[in-house]
This record gives structure tokens, sequence and C-alpha cells, in this order.
């Protein structure tokens, strides 16, 4: 029998601990001959017939391991345990998402959205038990939007800085901004003094919309801001988009929300998945439900 997602993560972390970094597949493979599953159970395919039952459980547990901390991605695909992973793989106990409570980054991930802090996993199993059905349908998608998030942000960083300016000036094409594909403009290369992306939202040009697009892990700082700023002004520019891959500093945002003269929209990497999910650049839809409801017009209708 298969075990469920937050019944393997011994098994996941003790692989890991074994050796340096893992390509998924190579644990999902050691895993299975490690829980002697058959040839049927490795082949159980989940219902988008896509991927099997044991990879799609063991990707979760993975993901709900990183968000602990216990697990790091080296690069997409690849992963190895971290220092505290192997502190906690020694202590030879059953780990289960109560344990993983004791991790902050991990009940922010799991707590349900608006809730504020719960610090014990019984409290969110008790509000998701009396949530109703289309209540559990939405916390369950926002669990795994925030997993698709992070798979994005791993791919986006395993591509070169180019791809995520040109993949900037696409998700603002897909929000409506541009009113055709040439009024895209990428400019990085062009040495336009730390602009990289020009969009306009008319025919004329009157009014365009300044980007620049920072693959970085570290915090943006008031610095980069200033600097981008200084670039917009520069070209006689009211409206600049600055996106990150990582987060702002307090400072950073609030030196972008006092100024008057050029109007500065910061989004970070959360936003920016976010962003992209909404309106669908790099994912696609696998599987649609539908929510219906009595049409009361019709049997309202007399015959």
């Amino acid at each position: 029998m298969i075990p469920k997602y937050n019944e393997m993560y011994n098994e996941l972390l003790t692989v890991l601990s074994e050796g340096s970094d893992f390509k998924f597949k190579d644990l999902v493979e050691k895993i299975s001959d490690d829980l002697q599953l058959t040839e049927d159970e490795r082949n159980e395919l989940m219902g988008n017939k896509k991927s099997s039952v044991i990879y799609y459980r063991l990707a979760w547990t993975k993901t709900y391991l990183v968000k602990a901390g216990l697990v790091e991605s080296v690069k997409r695909g690849v992963y190895k345990i971290t220092k505290e992973g192997k502190r906690v793989i020694n202590l030879d106990k059953k780990i289960d998402n109560q344990f993983l409570m004791n991790y902050p980054s991990f009940v922010d991930f799991f707590r349900p959205a608006n809730l504020g802090d719960l610090s014990n996993i019984e409290k969110i199993e008790e509000i998701n038990n009396t949530n109703t059905p289309d209540e559990s349908i939405e916390s369950a998608i926002r669990i795994i939007n925030a997993r698709l998030s992070s798979e994005l942000l791993e791919i986006i960083f395993s591509k070169n800085p180019r791809f995520f300016e040109s993949l900037v000036l696409d998700l603002l094409d897909k929000m409506g901004y541009a009113f055709n594909k040439e009024s895209i403009k990428s400019t990085s290369y062009t040495n336009d003094e730390g602009i990289d992306g020009i969009i306009e939202e008319d025919r004329f040009g009157f009014n365009s919309i300044y980007t620049q697009a920072k693959r970085w892990t570290g915090v943006v700082g008031r610095p980069e801001i200033q600097k981008f700023l200084g670039a917009v002004a520069g070209q006689g520019g009211t409206k600049g988009l600055f996106i990150t891959t990582s987060r702002f500093s307090e400072d950073a945002i609030a030196f972008a929300e006092k100024q008057l003269q050029v109007k500065l929209v910061l989004v970070d990497g959360e936003k920016l998945t976010e962003l992209m999910i909404k309106y669908g650049l790099g994912v696609s839809v696998i599987k649609t439900y539908e929510l219906k409801q009595i049409d009361n017009d019709y049997f309202e209708e007399e015959i």
C-alpha cells in the first residue's frame, strides 16, 4: 500500500542524509525500493494520468519538508538535506505535520489564510473539519498554488537573467498593459541605463511603463530602488515597475510609496508567481472542477 504524503517524511530525509544532492526522480525510485512497493503500486497513476501516485505524494512530502527548512533545492529537480534536516533525522523520532509545526516557515505555509497565528496543527485541522466543502476546496487550492509558486521560482532561477526580463514583459502583456505586441520593448541589452523594458500603453507613446527585472535571492534595498527611480526620471517617465524574485526591504517599500512625481510599483517573488498563476503565464490547467447549484429559474417556469 502506498503511504500518504505525510507518512514519508522520515523515509525522504533518511535517503537524503545518505548522500549529497539527489534528483527527485532518483528519490522516488529509491524510496519506492525501500518501501518495497509492488510494480502495480509504482505504476498506479493519478486521475490526470500524467504522474504516478507515489511520485505525486512524494512531491508533496518534499514540498512540506522544504517549507519547514529541512530540505532545500539545489537547482531545478535536485534537492539536498539541510543542517537542520540532519539534526532532525538524528533524533530518531517519527516526523509528522505536528512536528513540522515547530517551524514558523511551515506554519505560514500550512495555515489557512486570514486566520492569524496558529501554533498547533490540531487547531488547523479542527478549523478545516468545520469548513464548508467549498471552503475546504478554496483552502486546498491555496496550498496547491503555494507549492506551484515555489516550483515557478525554481524554474525561473534555472534560466538566464534575460529569460526573466522577457518573462516580466510577457506577464504585462498577459495582464493587458500593452495595446499590442509591438508596444513591448526589451531595452536591457541596448545600454538604456537601468531600464530593462518599456511598455507603451497607447499607440502614440503618451503613456509608458518602465520596468526593471532583478532575478535575485537577497533582499532588494532602497539603493536599488533609488537607482531605478533615477533611470525612470532620466527617461522622462512617470511610471516604474520593479519586479524581483526575492523581496524588498521595508526601507525600499517606504521609499517607493512616498514618490509623487514617479509612480513606483514593487512586485516581489510571491506576488510575481501569484500573478503568473492568475493570468496563466508558464502554467496550464490540468483539471477543472465545476461547482453547481439549483437553477431556480428553470423550476419556476410554468408549462
